[in-house]
């Protein structure tokens, strides 16, 4: 592992490295290798739904990509070439669009390979499967208090989560939690007029719920444990909102999607180093980069109300 020098002794050793090069009576030629440009793909696959795929390649100068929209994508199920997926651009502007899969459709059990080779580029493989879904087997919140702020109530509460984890296979999990909301407005002479409900992010006590940010809890086997409490706080803006349920997903994933998203997890505990601490990515791919996954999903909600 290599160590990371305090930020005084990294000056002090990068000035000290200088001073000699400058103090040789011959140069030196230092001979860095531009970094090649490679493939980066993102898939996380479902059973019964098509293949999803996202290409990009690394810049050469760094480590922003750029789309790929002219590659060739194999799928492969065990042995046998599944489809060749196809490049369909995005009607969003933020994106450039996915090669996606027409006719097949992923299943439980079976192992997947993708292919993927693009002119100018090494191609790259990866391999991952889809596990069997798991579950729910309690939901419940106990310690429910209600608190009115200036525009929000806010519900603090602790939800127990309870699943058949099986005891003879390792397993690895992650569990999303929301909050549904249904919007309302009150028209010029009174009534009510309730519009489509939608999922809401949540929150913690110490970490209040940002746009799209997702309460996610990677877990390994739960075996015959206690179930999992997680502590958590719903807001509303009670003039325009109805609170409604919480919904727990369980996602059974594969342990490339595990260690992949535990690597993007941030630090929730509020306690820094003072260092900088690099973000070391998880990686699948092999001669490539980013992540090729599978997962199943179940769901479970439960209507969050006031103790009597």
């Amino acid at each position: 592992m290599r160590a990371r020098f305090p930020a005084l002794l990294r000056t002090s050793f990068a000035l000290a490295v200088a001073a000699f090069l400058w103090s040789c009576e011959e140069p030196i030629e230092l001979n860095l290798e531009q970094q090649k440009s490679r493939l980066v793909i993102n898939s996380n696959f479902f059973p019964g739904e098509p293949v999803r795929l996202r290409v990009s390649a690394t810049r050469p100068a760094g480590t922003m990509a750029v789309p790929v929209t002219n590659a060739q994508v194999f799928l492969y199920e065990g042995n046998e070439m599944a489809e060749e997926l196809v490049f369909v651009p995005s009607t969003n502007d933020q994106t450039s669009g996915s090669y996606q899969t027409i006719d097949f459709r992923p299943q439980v059990g079976q192992s997947y390979t993708v292919h993927v080779s693009a002119e100018g580029f090494d191609p790259v493989t990866a391999v991952s499967s889809i596990p069997a879904p798991v579950p729910i087997t309690s939901l419940s919140i106990a310690d429910l208090s209600i608190e009115r702020t200036d525009e929000e109530l806010v519900y603090d509460y602790h939800l127990l989560v309870d699943y058949a984890d099986p005891e003879e296979v390792g397993n690895y999990y992650d569990l999303r939690i929301y909050q549904r909301v249904t919007p309302y407005r009150v028209t010029a002479v009174g009534d009510t007029v309730l519009q489509q409900s939608y999922l809401k992010t949540v929150g913690t006590p110490t970490h209040q719920a940002e746009q799209s940010k997702t309460i996610s809890v990677l877990l390994q086997d739960l075996g015959r444990g206690a179930p999992v409490r997680i502590h958590l706080q719903s807001r509303i803006d009670p003039s325009r909102e109805f609170i409604g349920a919480v919904v727990a997903e369980l996602r059974t994933v594969s342990p490339e999607y595990f260690f992949f998203q535990r690597s993007l997890g941030p630090d929730l505990s509020g306690v820094s180093s003072g260092l900088y601490e690099p973000l070391i990515l998880f990686n699948n791919v092999e001669s490539g980069l980013g992540i090729f996954a599978g997962y199943t999903s179940v769901a479970l909600d439960l209507q969050l109300v006031a103790p009597l």
